[in-house]
């Protein structure tokens, strides 16, 4: 059965709400545990779909969002770009929503 663009949205957000309220279920130990997350892509989604389903309504966010996951992945999926699709499911690393929008609020007082 194939999720609607919808259902699939409500489920980002909702697991993007629940993952706020919950850092340590999908971070890492480390310093960087509430700046980061692990995300399963499934077979035929792209950075970019991820993106422009968190951030329906805003491209910068959604450019902003790409680039901090192309970076935080580089070490382990050099060859990951925006538009890369999976042919089977695939954990990458993105960026917590609570951390890029802080970062991004950082960058527009300078």
């Amino acid at each position: 059965m194939k999720l609607s663009f919808m259902h699939k949205l409500v489920l980002v957000l909702a697991n993007s709400l629940m993952l706020l309220h919950t850092p340590g279920l999908f971070a890492k130990s480390s310093p960087e545990a509430l700046s980061e997350m692990e995300w399963p892509l499934q077979p035929g989604e792209t950075v970019r779909d991820l993106a422009q389903l968190i951030y329906p309504n805003n491209p910068h966010m959604q450019k902003y969002f790409i680039a901090e996951t192309i970076k935080l992945n580089q070490a382990l999926q050099p060859d990951l770009h925006p538009s890369t699709i999976f042919s089977q499911p695939n954990v990458i690393l993105i960026p917590s929503i609570k951390q890029l929008s802080h970062k991004d609020a950082m960058r527009g007082k300078r």
